[in-house]
């Protein structure tokens, strides 16, 4: 049978059989019902030639077959409960992920329970959340009913050591190979970089508060990084597969670089470069991102309009500041930029001379990051291949990148969104009226970028986006890595 999996946006998984019969045991269906059912539900999935199905829809479908077979009354049974495919949340102040039975089951032994007890009573409250339709509960429920469950089934002293787990436990410290410093260990940064590798956030933070539960649990109170370095890589090994722990000892590498990582990502407007370079950031640790827009801003501070005209335009009219006098007034005299179109190659002449005026500026911060070793990230409409000699910043690791959304309609639609967002401190009308010229200017530098081999990365999906883009730094660092094997 071909692999169907069940996704929830966030994060998917294969379709089981196994499944679908926990969710009806737990709704009292005898198991030789329940497996008649089981295999109705996936003969339906396999005649749909389905391969991707949400959680909802697959719990209708299930629903379905379950009053075919045993009735509405046990329908509606299942119908209020929560199936074994779908996540039940935990609410954390602003952050919310799914509840683990692994992750209990740690907090349990930490309170002297047994491994095998542990996991039993873990998976008997998952049960009880599950029958009574919970979805969704807050941190503080989780753990009242945690405590009560615990008083009724092991006594008042097994609850109090459960209460008293983290006051027992030291904060695990992580020590520097090198010069002996050590440092606090720390569950959101460890999450932050495993978020680096496309893991999504709720795993990430549940890999990394296990990780804690255990070091905690075996006493571990002081780890070296190379050794937590192998505790990560294998947890993630064992939840996410190979290829994401692959990627964790590249990023790794990325995060300590022996020269600075300089990330350039150029693309028009509109395509949601600034979103993409501060989450990029984020997830490497790279704290300064600067924007060509600002650059220019600088710029045109230092040099008047007069000299420089291209310079005090948009990047999609400065084909204006190259007109002769004669055909400036005849502009003029036609209405101004809103009425009279550019021909294509007064378009590119325009953007050329003010993207080879900003690069100046753009080439003077790379090379002071580059001898600061101060890893950065610039993006902007003026980050075009071919006009920032990369190779030749031997100091540094240049990694250029263009983003790009094909889709004309999504691009348009982002105006909109982006109107609405800044509250109309960057008007959709004014890019309206020139979209045209921002999409053949698109057209230009995606052109530009694929004759010099520039990566170029589809920004539709902000999270495709990312992990496209990360991609493209790890195999940037990997390749430079293996060269300078081979020239040793």
């Amino acid at each position: 049978m071909r692999e169907i999996h069940v996704s929830s946006g966030k994060h998917d998984f294969p379709f089981s059989k196994g499944l679908v019969v926990e969710s009806l045991l737990n709704a009292d269906i005898a198991r030789e019902s329940a497996m008649v059912i089981a295999r109705r539900v996936e003969q339906q999935l396999v005649d749909q030639k389905l391969k991707m199905i949400d959680p909802q829809t697959l719990k209708e479908i299930i629903l379905l077959e379950t009053e075919a077979v045993l009735g509405i009354a046990a329908a509606q049974k299942l119908e209020r409960q929560t199936t074994a495919f779908e996540d039940v949340i935990v609410r954390d102040g602003e952050r919310s992920i799914p509840f683990s039975k692994g992750l209990l089951s740690r907090s349990l032994e930490l309170a002297g329970i047994p491994i095998k007890d542990a996991f039993g009573f873990a998976k008997d409250l998952e049960k009880q959340l599950r029958v009574q339709g919970i979805s969704e509960i807050s941190r503080a429920s989780l753990e009242n009913i945690t405590l009560e469950e615990l008083e009724r089934v092991y006594g008042e002293e097994r609850k109090e050591a459960y209460l008293e787990r983290y006051q027992r436990a030291t904060q695990v410290m992580v020590l520097e190979d090198d010069d002996g410093v050590s440092f606090p260990f720390s569950k959101g940064i460890l999450a932050q970089s495993l978020m680096a590798t496309g893991l999504n956030p709720a795993l990430a933070h549940q890999i990394a508060r296990e990780i804690e539960l255990d070091l905690l649990e075996q006493n571990e109170l002081v780890i070296s990084r190379d050794k937590l370095r192998l505790i990560v890589i294998a947890a993630l090994t064992a939840e996410a597969g190979e290829e994401v722990a692959r990627r964790y000892r590249l990023l790794r590498s990325i995060r300590r670089p022996e020269k600075p990582i300089l990330i350039l990502i150029g693309g028009v407007t509109g395509t949601g470069k600034s979103v993409l370079a501060a989450e990029i950031g984020y997830r490497l640790g790279i704290t300064r991102v600067e924007s060509s827009d600002s650059i220019r801003q600088v710029m045109r501070a230092m040099v008047s309009k007069e000299l420089l005209p291209a310079l005090h335009s948009s990047t999609f009219d400065a084909w204006t500041a190259t007109l002769e006098p004669i055909e400036e007034a005849q502009f003029k005299r036609g209405g101004g930029r809103q009425h009279v179109k550019p021909t294509r190659e007064q378009l590119l002449d325009g953007f050329r001379d003010q993207v080879k005026q900003v690069s100046v500026g753009v080439r003077a911060i790379i090379e002071r990051a580059s001898k600061e070793h101060t890893s950065m990230i610039i993006e902007g409409a003026h980050i075009v291949p071919g006009y920032l000699p990369v190779d030749l910043f031997e100091n540094a690791i240049v990694v250029p990148m263009v983003v790009a959304i094909h889709s004309a309609d999504t691009h348009r639609q982002r105006f909109y969104s982006r109107d609405a967002e800044t509250n109309k401190h960057r008007p959709m009308q004014r890019y309206l009226e020139h979209f045209e010229d921002i999409r053949n200017l698109q057209e230009y530098v995606e052109r530009l970028a694929r004759a010099v081999g520039v990566p170029v990365i589809d920004g539709e999906s902000l999270d495709a986006a990312v992990e496209g883009a990360i991609e493209v730094v790890a195999q940037r660092v990997m390749s430079l890595q293996k060269r300078k094997k081979l020239e040793e």
